[in-house]
């Protein structure tokens, strides 16, 4: 089981998603759950991926600053999910 960083919902890691800081210090979607580095799981809440982001709840947990670039294309996959609803909510 993991658990969100935020909300601290425990479920499979295949239903959360999962945030990397890869070597070169990027932070990446990992759909995969194989891409090496530190990471760390949000749900698929928009309030989750909200604290998140505007906190600093994602540094802390990745061990550093996450780059404007990045924290902006998180936002933007954010947005995205919050079209699409989860394949497997929690209930």
């Amino acid at each position: 089981l993991r658990s969100c960083v935020v909300c601290s919902t425990k479920t499979g890691k295949r239903d959360l998603i999962r945030l990397v800081r890869t070597q070169s210090g990027k932070v990446e979607i990992d759909t995969t759950s194989k891409i090496p580095g530190r990471g760390a799981y949000l749900c698929h809440l928009q309030a989750c991926w909200d604290t998140a982001l505007k906190k600093s709840r994602l540094d802390h947990k990745l061990k550093g600053p996450i780059s404007p670039e990045d924290r902006l294309a998180l936002r933007e996959f954010a947005q995205h999910i919050a079209e699409a609803p989860a394949q497997n909510p929690v209930p």
